[in-house]
């Protein structure tokens, strides 16, 4: 269970978002990295 910052925060928008893309436009990443990332931080 060793999560990055980088992962918190993606993590964080998407919750304060409720949308995995309204998060990736406010990190300015794009909708795969997100997901991937939540992905990531799921496992």
């Amino acid at each position: 269970m060793n999560y990055t910052l980088h992962q918190l925060k993606i993590f964080l928008a998407i919750v304060e978002k409720r949308s995995i893309t309204k998060a990736s436009e406010a990190l300015f990443l794009t909708q795969p990295a997100v997901s991937i990332q939540l992905k990531k931080f799921q496992d």
